[in-house]
């Protein structure tokens, strides 16, 4: 029966360690991409869920304009009906 001598062993666990960090990488090229996937399915995501609370606040941004313009145009409207009076007389 050989005896193992402590080179052998050593090589034995370097052999062992190269094929586990090997192993390891492997590993980690596809966590990074699946984490890739995660991230791009995470800003979809958001995308849409700004879009969906962007729209309400555009539409209320939009109609408080047209009311703004609205009553501007209703005080501008009653200046030139003051004016047209003054003038008259």
């Amino acid at each position: 029966m050989a005896a193992l001598s402590l080179n052998d062993i050593l090589l034995f666990l370097a052999i062992i360690a190269v094929a586990m960090s090997i192993i390891v990488l492997y590993h980690l090229i596809f966590v990074s991409i699946s984490l890739k996937r995660v991230t791009d399915r995470i800003e979809a995501i958001t995308e849409d869920v700004e879009a969906v609370i962007l729209k309400p606040i555009g539409a209320i941004d939009y109609v408080l304009d047209w009311f703004l313009a609205a009553v501007e145009g209703m005080k501008k409207g009653k200046k030139q009906k003051g004016k047209e009076v003054d003038a008259k007389k």
